[in-house]
């Protein structure tokens, strides 16, 4: 019974270990491929956490992942997301009035003059994870970095220390 406890309990630790390392590597991921306005970039997608609600179905705390084409994809009357280069490129989500083609460079017309330039879209149509951007805004903070990585490594590193100092001891008695 004991031994089946305790091969349960590894099991268990296994898993843990795994999970971590995985919410680790992520997180670091996350960081290291953070644009010029604070949003990770991996490759074509874009992780947008909101910090207010933006529509009924976009709210505060959601992850949204955005994908960017190649701009021919938005017609007028799609919403999309885009940089606001004014407003501190905060995020913003706005209806398409017209699309304007310039030999495959495309600007979009919100409202009645304000132009957004291909290079600001971020995308249309985004995956929603609710709750999801408040926990990864929490990991990617310096506090929710330093308790999730830099702690727990400098906890590593310390065991290693004191169980090679407990080995050079356990030599020195030996001889």
């Amino acid at each position: 019974m004991k031994s089946l406890m305790k091969s349960i309990l590894k099991i268990l630790l296994a898993v843990l270990i795994v999970l971590y390392l995985g919410v680790e590597i992520f997180v670091t991921i996350c960081l290291l491929n953070y644009n010029d306005q604070n949003l990770t970039v991996l490759g074509n997608d874009t992780l947008v956490i909101l910090d207010s609600d933006l529509s009924e179905e976009y709210k505060k705390g959601d992850l949204l992942v955005l994908t960017k084409g190649k701009g021919d994809e938005v017609k007028a009357k799609d919403f999309i997301f885009f940089y606001n280069p004014s407003d501190s490129n905060s995020v913003n989500f706005a209806q398409v009035n017209k699309v304007i083609d310039s030999d495959g460079y495309y600007t979009y017309t919100i409202g009645s003059e304000y132009s957004v330039y291909y290079d600001y879209y971020i995308g249309k149509e985004p995956k929603v994870y609710s709750g999801a951007g408040t926990v990864l805004k929490v990991l990617e903070s310096r506090w929710g970095f330093l308790l999730l990585i830099i702690l727990p490594t400098m906890i590593a590193v310390i065991f290693e220390i004191y169980a090679i100092i407990i080995e050079i001891v356990e030599l020195k008695k030996e001889v």
